[in-house]
């Protein structure tokens, strides 16, 4: 036997996959007799124009080896008893399961039967073919090799196809836009050609259903010759040769194949209104078997441009303002979340916020106050150039990602900051915020927190009436040590480690305390004291300013009855939020507390600040003239920083007015603050309310409060706030003041 009739595994094949000329052939046989004798019988074999290359393997480790490095073998003749009696049947289990080759055609050979019976092994084993090798002529052998590798070849293909489509459909799945409707089409035409075997030019052209002529149909993806033409609409020149096809295809809703091109048809009317046409160009007719395979293929294409829409109409309800078609909040983290580094490095993300908006919407309504949105996008995109995003970040705010080269500097800003817009004929005087935020600033940081710093930022110029303003790296810092403080405050509220400090108040004349304030305390793990002015703005923005208070409260009534238990039956005020008013579990508490007598109602007072009260005036009043009648002692504090009208000032629900601390270190040096003090004592004798003063620290401010007809204060002159035990021991060395 000539060596020239072999090939030995270790020798590296040139031979390329049947497309290219020729078809890979494994036979492993132990017995070289009849090795021999299939070389001798496939030596020469052409089959449709390509020759058969033969590998041979002597064993099911040495097939092993082949078949891993040759991914192409198409048809592997296989000898059931080779090194033990089931190598060959473990070598089938081999190629299907650890190669996972599930295209390869595998032939079954043995010289006894008897061993493998043919119905069990056909049953158990993926094989296609199971022959004696005495029944196996050379004719026998040619055809054998014919089907299958025919079979092998059309798999192959479709094989292909499928998992071409299968990366196509999967990418689909996170499409969001119409380039991605471009990218999957380009590969709807790549994956054609692969599947015919085409070099010819393809163009994926859409429409509206509603489209009656083909020149309104706008090409989304083109290759080959057409490539010039991705993005245009097509002329009738360029129709011409087509358009019968294409009128046919549109009709009749089938896809249609002529001599050198073939039209595809697909829609997606239920879910968008669109159709498409996928014009393929090819040198020569298709054959059935590929026409076959675009069929196949194309209900694959079809479900992928239904993805494709579907995909698009949730991108759209997730990502964009419905009505002013535009990015949303969503949209614009998403695209502040994909930008690289360097684009960061270059970018601004700009705020526009329409002050006041709420109130717009108050007095115009949603649908009015949306068309205002409209016509101020289109006055907004006009005065900044060339935005890269631009959205609807907050109920009146936009966001807008531009490039830093191109903002408008702070003045130009600033003098935007007044626009005047005419909708239906009435003219809206628009008052503009604007935060610029270098995108530089934050480019580690997720797009979330770029936003949510910006919009910190904005707030922050928004309340001290600012036009514009810039984010500082600082804020940053600033924000997460009110994050730190905000977790110390859960903390001290979980593990009740607020503290109470009263503050005396004093009857200026006799020296004599006549009641206390109850203030809330906060240390940190230190045992450092942290200003009140720090955590309690925090506490009314987070919501736990209700915790605080239903502790507060608890402590309140805790110092009252040890100070009754010493002999002391002074009022204590506490201080009260309109969220704990709007709690009704708050006011129920103070209610069974009177109704259980467990402590007197004169011995509450009970304080809320004078903006909170008018804020919502009408529904407070009810409640705190409940508390008035039930005994109780209401003190409206900070009066006269609330801008109360008059008419609500004679009708107030309330025991007490309490001039602010602001007014009372005026008293000095300013003539207002003097005369404000003054009406406020006028007022207090008028209505009949009581009146202290707050912040008391001199004996001048003690004079002229006197003077004025202020006679009860609170403040360092007379006593700092102090922990109960300090109280007691103060109110017995202070003659006595307050003993029942």
């Amino acid at each position: 036997m000539s060596d020239e009739a072999f090939h030995f595994a270790e020798e590296k094949s040139s031979a390329l996959p049947a497309e290219a000329g020729c078809w890979k052939v494994l036979t492993v046989e132990d017995d070289a007799t009849y090795q021999a004798s299939l070389l001798h019988n496939l030596r020469g074999l052409v089959i449709e124009d390509n020759p058969v290359e033969v590998l041979c393997a002597s064993s099911a480790a040495m097939a092993g080896g082949i078949l891993a490095e040759h991914t192409d073998i198409a048809l592997a003749l296989v000898d059931v008893v080779m090194e033990e009696d089931d190598a060959g049947l473990t070598l089938v289990r081999t190629i299907r399961e650890v190669l996972g080759n599930d295209s390869i055609r595998v032939i079954l050979l043995t010289g006894q039967p008897g061993m493998a019976p043919r119905k069990d092994v056909m049953l158990r084993y993926d094989i296609d073919e199971y022959w004696n090798k005495s029944d196996l002529t050379r004719e026998k052998l040619h055809a054998v090799l014919r089907s299958n590798l025919r079979t092998w070849q059309y798999m192959e293909k479709l094989n292909q196809a499928k998992k071409g489509l299968q990366v196509i459909i999967d990418a689909s799945r996170n499409l969001y836009s119409k380039h991605d409707l471009q990218a999957f089409s380009q590969s709807v035409l790549d994956d054609i050609n692969r599947i015919i075997d085409n070099d010819g030019g393809g163009i994926v052209c859409s429409c509206m259903n509603t489209v009656r002529t083909d020149s309104d149909f706008t090409v989304i993806a083109a290759n080959g010759d057409y490539q010039s033409l991705n993005g245009l609409p097509l002329t009738t020149e360029q129709l011409d040769k087509y358009s019968s096809t294409l009128a046919l295809a549109k009709n009749s809703h089938e896809h249609q194949f002529r001599h050198d091109f073939s039209v595809l048809f697909f829609e997606t009317s239920n879910i968008d209104g669109y159709q498409y046409l996928v014009i393929i160009d090819s040198p020569v007719k298709p054959t059935e078997q590929q026409i076959y395979l675009l069929q196949v293929f194309s209900e694959n294409i079809r479900t992928g441009f239904a993805n494709v829409a579907l995909i698009n109409r949730v991108t759209k309800v997730a990502y964009f303002d419905d009505t002013l078609n535009i990015y949303n909040r969503s949209g614009l983290l998403r695209e502040i979340g994909s930008m690289s580094e360097q684009e960061r490095n270059h970018s601004v993300l700009l705020l526009v916020a329409i002050r006041r908006y709420s109130d717009m919407m108050i007095a115009f309504g949603e649908s009015y106050c949306r068309s205002l949105l409209l016509s101020f996008m289109e006055d907004i995109t006009e005065m900044l150039p060339e935005p890269t995003s631009l959205a609807m970040v907050n109920t009146g705010v936009f966001g807008i990602v531009i490039e830093a080269s191109k903002v408008p500097d702070a003045g130009v800003l600033e003098m935007a900051s007044e626009r005047t817009l005419s909708l239906s004929g009435i003219e809206h005087h628009l008052l503009l915020s604007f935060c610029r935020t270098d995108l530089a600033l934050m480019s580690r940081l997720p797009a979330s927190e770029v936003i949510e710093l910006a919009e910190a930022t904005l707030l922050h110029a928004d309340e001290n009436k600012q036009a514009y303003c810039e984010y500082k790296s600082v804020y940053k810092d600033q924000i997460t040590g009110r994050t730190l403080l905000l977790q110390k405050v859960q903390k001290a509220i979980l593990n009740r480690g607020l503290s109470l400090l009263l503050q005396p108040k004093v009857d200026m004349k006799s020296g004599r305390a006549v009641g206390f304030e109850a203030l809330v305390r906060l240390h940190d793990d230190d045992g450092n004291m942290i200003a009140p002015l720090e955590f309690i703005p925090l506490a009314e923005a987070s919501g736990l300013i209700t915790l605080i208070d239903q502790q507060v409260l608890g402590m309140t009534l805790e110092a009252i009855q040890t100070l009754k238990s010493f002999g002391y039956q002074l009022p204590v005020s506490f201080n009260a939020s309109a969220v704990d008013l709007y709690n009704r579990n708050y006011s129920k508490a103070i209610f069974s507390v009177i109704a259980n007598k467990l402590v007197s109602p004169e011995l509450l007072d009970i304080e809320i600040t004078e903006s909170e009260m008018i804020a919502d005036y009408d529904k407070f009043d009810v409640l705190l003239k409940q508390f008035v009648e039930l005994g109780m002692g209401v003190s409206i504090d900070d009066f006269g920083t609330g801008y109360s009208s008059l008419s609500r000032i004679t009708g107030l629900s309330a025991t007490t007015l309490k001039i602010d601390k602001s007014f009372v270190q005026g008293l000095e040096h300013s003539a207002s603050d003097h005369h404000v003090v003054e009406m406020i004592c006028r007022i207090g004798e008028r209505f009949g309310y009581k009146i202290v003063a707050e912040g008391v620290e001199t004996e001048a401010q003690r004079r002229i409060l006197t003077e004025a007809g202020c006679y009860i204060a609170q403040g360092y002159l007379f006593a700092r706030p102090m922990p109960l035990d300090s109280i007691i021991d103060w109110l017995r060395n202070n003659d006595g003041a307050g003993e029942s």
